[in-house]
């Protein structure tokens, strides 16, 4: 599972990359400016390869010392390579090893460390952490609506801005049209909500629930639309997002399995006549206190 999460986060960052609001993180960037801290101490949460932590690291200025937590260690384990990979391409020198990364950024230094940790179970250990912001991106759906209501009453108690990015809306618009294009959805919609160790996830709820959560929290929040729209040009991320519906739907719904795998079979195939586009619906939120 560990190695298809790689390959799998690895493949959507440019899509993720792409789809992003860069107004609400300038504007993230802005609420953390005015707080006065040197380094920065910012929290990114789900954390995965690191990918939310490296779009966001030139978007906010001066010395920043991110943590990154992350429950899945070979994650974790490569996240000095995906580092590595990012600063080189960008002319930034880097110290990588360890699970300690070093970025010079002209005359501002990055410097970003890993906790693996359980967002349920370590609770506790994310309350007793000294922050100034939180990031996450393509969290939310996995979570439940009582760990929202724990993660916003902490902000709220500390005053510090979230960015969340890229949460699913529950959007899934296939083009063209297939016959067997509803069963699928549903049965795909109906596997997001299991419990993903949080208690039931919300899917593509978890905007709803975020903004008013976060609103009823007293936090001023703007939200804006990051949704994937992808085409010809997307041909491995559509393949393994075909692979992954299909093996989900059929999971939630195996009585299906007949018409799930006709589906999978007719979208491979449009895709192998590059006929292919699907739009996945996403939402960026900043919730800032007032």
């Amino acid at each position: 599972m560990s190695r298809f999460s790689i390959d799998w986060l690895r493949l959507r960052e440019s899509a993720d990359l792409a789809a992003r609001d860069p107004a609400l993180a300038r504007r993230f960037a802005a609420a953390l400016a005015v707080r006065g801290a040197q380094p920065l101490q910012l929290l990114d949460l789900g954390a995965g390869t690191g990918a939310n932590c490296r779009a966001l690291l030139p978007r906010i200025a001066g010395d920043q010392e991110w943590l990154l937590i992350e429950r899945d260690r070979d994650l974790i384990a490569v996240q000095g390579e995906e580092f590595t990979r990012w600063a080189r391409r960008q002319g930034y020198p880097i110290r990588a090893g360890g699970g300690d990364i070093t970025i010079d950024a002209g005359a501002a230094r990055w410097h970003i460390v890993s906790l693996p940790l359980d967002l349920m179970e370590g609770r506790a250990a994310i309350e007793a952490l000294a922050i100034d912001g939180v990031a996450a991106a393509a969290l939310f759906d996995l979570v439940s609506e009582a760990w929202v209501d724990w993660f916003a009453d902490f902000l709220a108690a500390r005053a510090v801005p979230l960015l969340a990015a890229l949460t699913v809306d529950g959007r899934r618009q296939w083009q063209p049209p297939w016959d067997d294009d509803a069963v699928v959805v549903g049965s795909f919609r109906a596997h997001q909500a299991r419990d993903k160790g949080f208690g039931p996830a919300l899917g593509g709820a978890a905007p709803a629930v975020l903004r008013d959560t976060f609103a009823a929290h007293g936090f001023a929040v703007a939200e804006s639309d990051s949704a994937w729209r992808l085409g010809a040009g997307d041909g491995a991320l559509l393949a393994a997002l075909i692979e992954g519906e299909a093996e989900a739907a059929t999971v939630a719904s195996p009585a299906d399995a007949a018409a799930i795998a006709a589906w999978r079979k007719a979208r491979l195939g449009r895709l192998a006549e590059h006929k292919l586009g699907l739009t996945i619906g996403h939402c960026d939120m900043l919730a800032l206190p007032v």
